[in-house]
């Protein structure tokens, strides 16, 4: 079992667990997104959750291992992000009673724009 899992069986959202173990929620943010925790994080965190701080490391290596398994979605920067959303926001279809502003051949690019989105899993 993982900090986040340990954190949502108590249910507390981060800022909670950040408060009881006295850390940053930017700190528990970044363990439970993939970051090793240092020693001190690691005591603190073992001591809320009643468990020993080896117990803890090595559940950390296992969610790192299965983590690096997984195969991960390309990188996209701001500006890709941008086109993203500008792209999806023409792919919606036109409502019930307008017409369609876009041409055939319009719409057969955004076809092709939409399924290369896909790909970025958006």
């Amino acid at each position: 079992m993982n900090i986040q899992q340990r954190r949502l069986e108590k249910g507390w959202s981060q800022e909670e667990l950040a408060r009881h173990a006295g850390l940053s929620t930017r700190t528990i943010q970044r363990i439970e997104g993939g970051q090793r925790a240092g020693l001190e994080s690691l005591k603190c965190l073992a001591a809320v959750f009643e468990i020993s701080i080896s117990a803890l490391m090595q559940e950390q290596t296992m969610t790192q291992q299965e983590m690096s398994d997984q195969p991960k979605p390309p990188m996209i920067n701001e500006i890709e992000r941008e086109a993203i959303e500008f792209a999806q926001s023409l792919l919606a279809e036109p409502k019930k009673g307008q017409a369609d502003p876009l041409s055939k051949i319009e719409r057969e690019a955004l076809a092709y724009a939409k399924n290369l989105l896909r790909k970025f899993k958006i």
